[in-house]
Protein backbone atom coordinates (compact mmCIF):
# COMPACT_ATOMS: atom_id res chain seq x y z
CA UNK A 1 0.00 0.00 0.00
CA UNK A 2 1.68 2.61 -1.66
CA UNK A 3 0.09 5.78 0.19
CA UNK A 4 -1.23 4.72 3.15
CA UNK A 5 -1.72 8.01 4.82
CA UNK A 6 -3.91 8.87 1.63
CA UNK A 7 -5.68 6.02 1.60
CA UNK A 8 -7.09 6.45 5.55
CA UNK A 9 -7.78 9.96 5.09
CA UNK A 10 -9.72 9.54 2.12
CA UNK A 11 -11.72 6.69 2.92
CA UNK A 12 -13.02 8.21 6.28
CA UNK A 13 -13.61 11.56 4.47
CA UNK A 14 -16.01 9.21 2.34
CA UNK A 15 -18.22 9.00 5.23
CA UNK A 16 -21.60 7.22 4.35
CA UNK A 17 -20.66 6.92 0.45
CA UNK A 18 -19.00 3.64 1.77
CA UNK A 19 -18.86 1.33 -1.47
CA UNK A 20 -20.50 -1.47 -1.74
CA UNK A 21 -19.33 -5.60 -1.40
CA UNK A 22 -19.69 -7.92 -3.99
CA UNK A 23 -22.12 -10.89 -3.93
CA UNK A 24 -22.14 -13.00 -1.12
CA UNK A 25 -20.22 -16.54 -0.74
CA UNK A 26 -21.54 -19.19 1.19
CA UNK A 27 -19.73 -21.75 3.96
CA UNK A 28 -18.08 -23.61 1.28
CA UNK A 29 -15.16 -21.32 0.83
CA UNK A 30 -14.24 -22.90 4.60
CA UNK A 31 -14.11 -26.25 3.07
CA UNK A 32 -10.99 -27.94 4.59
CA UNK A 33 -9.60 -29.54 1.54
CA UNK A 34 -7.81 -32.18 3.40
CA UNK A 35 -6.28 -29.11 6.09
CA UNK A 36 -4.81 -30.67 9.35
CA UNK A 37 -6.94 -29.28 12.68
CA UNK A 38 -4.99 -28.20 15.33
CA UNK A 39 -5.04 -31.51 17.68
CA UNK A 40 -2.33 -30.36 20.25
CA UNK A 41 -1.38 -27.38 22.07
CA UNK A 42 1.86 -27.84 24.38
CA UNK A 43 3.48 -25.72 26.43
CA UNK A 44 7.51 -25.85 25.92
CA UNK A 45 8.71 -23.20 27.83
CA UNK A 46 8.73 -19.04 28.16
CA UNK A 47 10.21 -16.73 26.14
CA UNK A 48 13.43 -16.23 28.99
CA UNK A 49 14.11 -12.86 30.55
CA UNK A 50 11.17 -10.69 30.09
CA UNK A 51 11.36 -9.36 33.64
CA UNK A 52 14.23 -6.98 32.10
CA UNK A 53 11.93 -5.95 29.17
CA UNK A 54 10.18 -3.52 31.49
CA UNK A 55 6.52 -4.20 30.10
CA UNK A 56 3.98 -2.60 31.85
CA UNK A 57 0.34 -3.68 30.13
CA UNK A 58 1.41 -5.08 26.90
CA UNK A 59 -1.92 -5.62 25.10
CA UNK A 60 -0.23 -6.77 21.71
CA UNK A 61 2.00 -9.67 19.91
CA UNK A 62 3.34 -10.26 16.56
CA UNK A 63 6.33 -12.14 14.77
CA UNK A 64 8.09 -10.74 11.89
CA UNK A 65 9.75 -12.30 9.19
CA UNK A 66 12.95 -12.81 10.78
CA UNK A 67 11.17 -15.02 13.20
CA UNK A 68 11.41 -12.00 15.96
CA UNK A 69 8.45 -10.94 18.70
CA UNK A 70 6.94 -7.36 18.00
CA UNK A 71 5.12 -6.51 21.15
CA UNK A 72 2.84 -3.37 22.28
CA UNK A 73 4.20 -2.37 25.26
CA UNK A 74 1.22 -0.38 26.12
CA UNK A 75 1.96 1.18 29.15
CA UNK A 76 5.26 2.44 28.36
CA UNK A 77 4.30 4.06 24.84
CA UNK A 78 6.24 2.07 22.84
CA UNK A 79 6.53 -0.86 20.74
CA UNK A 80 9.42 -3.70 21.64
CA UNK A 81 11.38 -6.27 19.23
CA UNK A 82 12.49 -9.28 21.25
CA UNK A 83 14.34 -12.49 19.64
CA UNK A 84 12.25 -15.69 21.06
CA UNK A 85 15.32 -16.47 23.35
CA UNK A 86 14.66 -13.30 24.95
CA UNK A 87 17.12 -10.79 23.70
CA UNK A 88 16.13 -7.29 22.49
CA UNK A 89 16.70 -6.23 19.41
CA UNK A 90 15.14 -2.20 19.24
CA UNK A 91 12.59 -0.06 20.56
CA UNK A 92 10.47 2.53 19.30
CA UNK A 93 8.32 5.31 20.04
CA UNK A 94 7.75 6.75 23.65
CA UNK A 95 4.72 8.65 25.10
CA UNK A 96 3.64 11.51 22.80
CA UNK A 97 1.72 12.79 19.91
CA UNK A 98 4.21 13.45 17.14
CA UNK A 99 4.87 10.59 14.36
CA UNK A 100 6.88 7.76 15.91
CA UNK A 101 5.27 8.65 19.48
CA UNK A 102 2.49 7.02 21.03
CA UNK A 103 -0.67 6.96 23.55
CA UNK A 104 -1.71 4.12 24.10
CA UNK A 105 -0.28 1.07 21.23
CA UNK A 106 -2.91 -1.30 21.95
CA UNK A 107 -2.70 -3.29 18.52
CA UNK A 108 -0.40 -3.95 15.42
CA UNK A 109 -0.58 -5.74 12.61
CA UNK A 110 2.28 -7.17 10.67
CA UNK A 111 2.89 -7.67 6.84
CA UNK A 112 5.72 -10.02 6.76
CA UNK A 113 8.82 -8.23 5.28
CA UNK A 114 8.00 -5.27 5.04
CA UNK A 115 5.57 -3.23 7.35
CA UNK A 116 4.69 -2.86 10.63
CA UNK A 117 0.94 -1.13 11.29
CA UNK A 118 0.71 0.20 15.31
CA UNK A 119 -2.82 1.05 16.51
CA UNK A 120 -2.23 4.67 18.38
CA UNK A 121 -5.20 4.19 20.05
CA UNK A 122 -5.54 7.48 22.26
CA UNK A 123 -4.11 9.01 19.21
CA UNK A 124 -6.96 7.81 17.01
CA UNK A 125 -4.41 6.68 14.41
CA UNK A 126 -2.86 3.93 12.45
CA UNK A 127 1.16 4.55 12.09
CA UNK A 128 2.83 2.81 9.87
CA UNK A 129 6.55 1.53 10.18
CA UNK A 130 9.37 -0.49 8.27
CA UNK A 131 10.78 -3.82 9.12
CA UNK A 132 13.29 -1.94 11.22
CA UNK A 133 10.98 0.22 13.28
CA UNK A 134 11.82 3.02 10.87
CA UNK A 135 8.92 5.61 10.98
CA UNK A 136 6.86 5.89 7.35
CA UNK A 137 3.80 7.41 7.69
CA UNK A 138 0.39 7.86 9.32
CA UNK A 139 -3.03 7.62 9.16
CA UNK A 140 -5.27 10.10 11.46
CA UNK A 141 -8.52 8.95 12.98
CA UNK A 142 -9.52 11.76 15.03
CA UNK A 143 -12.00 12.75 12.30
CA UNK A 144 -14.08 9.94 12.96
CA UNK A 145 -15.70 9.60 16.03
CA UNK A 146 -16.32 6.20 16.97
CA UNK A 147 -13.30 4.41 18.94
CA UNK A 148 -10.53 1.96 17.31
CA UNK A 149 -9.55 -1.33 19.41
CA UNK A 150 -7.93 -3.44 17.26
CA UNK A 151 -6.49 -3.58 13.47
CA UNK A 152 -5.58 -6.49 11.31
CA UNK A 153 -3.86 -5.24 7.50
CA UNK A 154 -4.56 -8.24 4.78
CA UNK A 155 -1.84 -9.09 2.71
CA UNK A 156 -3.49 -7.45 -0.14
CA UNK A 157 -3.25 -4.44 1.47
CA UNK A 158 -7.11 -4.03 3.10
CA UNK A 159 -6.80 -2.70 6.64
CA UNK A 160 -9.85 -3.78 9.16
CA UNK A 161 -10.67 -1.71 11.95
CA UNK A 162 -12.80 -2.53 15.04
CA UNK A 163 -14.74 0.32 16.18
CA UNK A 164 -15.95 -0.11 19.84
CA UNK A 165 -18.09 2.54 19.87
CA UNK A 166 -20.10 1.74 16.73
CA UNK A 167 -19.86 -1.74 17.25
CA UNK A 168 -18.61 -2.76 13.41
CA UNK A 169 -15.27 -3.46 11.66
CA UNK A 170 -14.59 -1.26 8.84
CA UNK A 171 -12.59 -2.29 5.78
CA UNK A 172 -10.68 0.12 4.23
CA UNK A 173 -9.31 -1.36 0.90
CA UNK A 174 -6.18 -0.75 -0.81
CA UNK A 175 -7.66 1.64 -3.83
CA UNK A 176 -9.05 4.08 -0.58
CA UNK A 177 -12.63 2.95 -0.49
CA UNK A 178 -14.47 2.49 2.78
CA UNK A 179 -16.51 -0.52 2.17
CA UNK A 180 -19.46 -1.48 4.17
CA UNK A 181 -19.14 -2.25 7.53
CA UNK A 182 -18.84 -5.60 9.57
CA UNK A 183 -21.61 -6.53 11.80
CA UNK A 184 -23.90 -4.26 13.45
CA UNK A 185 -24.84 -3.35 16.93
CA UNK A 186 -27.32 -5.94 18.05
CA UNK A 187 -27.59 -9.70 20.16
CA UNK A 188 -29.00 -11.05 16.79
CA UNK A 189 -27.39 -13.35 13.86
CA UNK A 190 -24.62 -11.17 13.04
CA UNK A 191 -24.58 -8.50 15.77
CA UNK A 192 -21.86 -7.13 17.65
CA UNK A 193 -21.99 -5.85 21.21
CA UNK A 194 -18.34 -5.58 22.31
CA UNK A 195 -15.87 -5.91 19.69
CA UNK A 196 -12.50 -6.38 20.47
CA UNK A 197 -10.27 -8.37 17.99
CA UNK A 198 -10.65 -9.16 14.59
CA UNK A 199 -8.60 -11.81 12.45
CA UNK A 200 -8.86 -12.80 8.83
CA UNK A 201 -8.59 -16.05 7.29
CA UNK A 202 -7.12 -18.15 4.48
CA UNK A 203 -10.44 -18.11 2.85
CA UNK A 204 -10.93 -13.99 3.28
CA UNK A 205 -13.44 -14.51 6.54
CA UNK A 206 -13.52 -12.01 8.85
CA UNK A 207 -13.73 -13.11 12.81
CA UNK A 208 -14.74 -10.87 15.65
CA UNK A 209 -14.13 -11.34 18.88
CA UNK A 210 -17.46 -10.33 20.76
CA UNK A 211 -16.67 -10.19 24.79
CA UNK A 212 -20.46 -9.41 25.72
CA UNK A 213 -21.66 -11.61 23.36
CA UNK A 214 -18.84 -14.21 24.62
CA UNK A 215 -18.73 -15.37 20.96
CA UNK A 216 -16.50 -15.43 17.97
CA UNK A 217 -18.97 -14.10 15.32
CA UNK A 218 -17.30 -14.98 11.57
CA UNK A 219 -18.51 -13.55 8.81
CA UNK A 220 -17.27 -14.01 4.79
CA UNK A 221 -15.62 -11.37 3.54
CA UNK A 222 -18.26 -9.76 1.75
CA UNK A 223 -19.87 -8.70 5.23
CA UNK A 224 -22.24 -12.00 5.19
CA UNK A 225 -22.43 -13.93 8.68
CA UNK A 226 -21.31 -17.44 8.33
CA UNK A 227 -21.71 -19.00 12.06
CA UNK A 228 -20.68 -18.39 15.67
CA UNK A 229 -18.42 -20.12 18.17
CA UNK A 230 -19.05 -20.10 21.94
CA UNK A 231 -18.63 -23.16 24.97
CA UNK A 232 -21.20 -23.59 27.10
CA UNK A 233 -19.16 -22.64 30.03
CA UNK A 234 -19.42 -18.94 28.67
CA UNK A 235 -16.39 -17.41 26.90
CA UNK A 236 -14.76 -14.08 27.25
CA UNK A 237 -12.74 -13.23 24.02
CA UNK A 238 -9.96 -11.38 23.81
CA UNK A 239 -7.96 -12.68 20.69
CA UNK A 240 -8.65 -14.46 17.63
CA UNK A 241 -6.14 -15.53 15.16
CA UNK A 242 -6.17 -17.83 12.04
CA UNK A 243 -3.28 -20.47 11.50
CA UNK A 244 -2.20 -21.09 7.41
CA UNK A 245 -4.90 -23.98 7.74
CA UNK A 246 -7.80 -22.07 8.35
CA UNK A 247 -8.29 -22.91 11.79
CA UNK A 248 -9.19 -20.28 14.38
CA UNK A 249 -7.34 -19.68 17.19
CA UNK A 250 -9.19 -18.29 20.72
CA UNK A 251 -7.99 -16.40 23.42
CA UNK A 252 -10.51 -17.10 26.49
CA UNK A 253 -9.53 -14.70 29.26
CA UNK A 254 -12.40 -15.73 31.49
CA UNK A 255 -10.73 -19.43 32.12
CA UNK A 256 -7.42 -18.36 31.09
CA UNK A 257 -7.10 -21.02 28.03
CA UNK A 258 -6.35 -20.85 24.56
CA UNK A 259 -9.31 -22.96 21.72
CA UNK A 260 -8.33 -24.28 18.74
CA UNK A 261 -11.80 -24.44 16.36
CA UNK A 262 -11.36 -25.97 12.90
CA UNK A 263 -12.62 -24.43 9.69
CA UNK A 264 -16.91 -23.86 10.02
CA UNK A 265 -16.27 -23.49 13.78
CA UNK A 266 -18.14 -26.33 15.29
CA UNK A 267 -16.59 -27.93 18.47
CA UNK A 268 -13.09 -26.72 19.29
CA UNK A 269 -10.13 -29.88 18.71
CA UNK A 270 -7.52 -28.80 20.94
CA UNK A 271 -7.72 -26.81 24.09
CA UNK A 272 -4.43 -25.26 26.65
CA UNK A 273 -5.43 -24.75 29.85
CA UNK A 274 -3.22 -21.74 30.63
CA UNK A 275 -4.39 -21.57 34.33
CA UNK A 276 -2.69 -24.49 35.40
CA UNK A 277 0.66 -22.61 33.89
CA UNK A 278 -0.13 -19.57 35.78
CA UNK A 279 -1.44 -17.53 32.23
CA UNK A 280 -3.93 -14.70 33.90
CA UNK A 281 -4.68 -12.83 30.89
CA UNK A 282 -3.88 -13.63 27.66
CA UNK A 283 -3.79 -10.75 25.39
CA UNK A 284 -2.21 -11.45 22.36
CA UNK A 285 -1.59 -14.58 20.28
CA UNK A 286 1.13 -14.99 17.47
CA UNK A 287 2.36 -18.11 15.05
CA UNK A 288 5.63 -18.54 13.62
CA UNK A 289 4.08 -20.37 10.42
CA UNK A 290 7.88 -21.34 9.97
CA UNK A 291 8.01 -23.59 12.74
CA UNK A 292 4.04 -23.78 13.80
CA UNK A 293 5.22 -22.34 17.17
CA UNK A 294 2.28 -20.21 18.84
CA UNK A 295 3.38 -17.22 21.32
CA UNK A 296 0.39 -16.57 24.05
CA UNK A 297 1.20 -12.48 25.68
CA UNK A 298 0.25 -12.38 29.21
CA UNK A 299 -0.67 -8.83 29.85
CA UNK A 300 -0.50 -9.39 33.80
CA UNK A 301 2.16 -11.45 34.18
CA UNK A 302 4.19 -10.29 32.13
CA UNK A 303 5.25 -12.82 30.06
CA UNK A 304 5.27 -14.68 26.30
CA UNK A 305 4.37 -18.81 26.36
CA UNK A 306 5.61 -20.39 23.85
CA UNK A 307 3.53 -23.19 22.95
CA UNK A 308 4.19 -26.42 20.10
CA UNK A 309 1.28 -26.47 17.80
CA UNK A 310 0.35 -30.26 16.65
CA UNK A 311 -1.67 -30.83 13.71
CA UNK A 312 -3.55 -33.87 12.62
CA UNK A 313 -6.20 -35.60 10.61
CA UNK A 314 -9.27 -33.40 11.31
CA UNK A 315 -11.76 -35.72 13.36
CA UNK A 316 -13.68 -37.96 10.79
CA UNK A 317 -17.24 -37.43 13.01
CA UNK A 318 -16.60 -33.37 12.10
Amino acid sequence: MAAFAAVVAVALILGGHAGSRAQTSSTDALARSGEPCVVGLEHVRDVPRAELWGLTAPEAIGVDHRGDLVIADTGNHRIMVVTSQGRLVREFGGFGWEPDQFDSPSDLSIVPGFFIYVLDTNNRRIQRFDVNGNFIDLGRLETWSGSPVGVEVRRTGEILIVDADYQTVLTITQFAELLEPVGEFGLGTGGLAEPRDVASGRSREIAVADASRATVEVFDEFGTHLYAVSEADTLATEEVLYDRHGNLLVADVRHGRILAYPPGGETPTASLDGRALGLVWPSGLAIDERTDTLYVLDREAPRVLVIEIEYDDCPSER
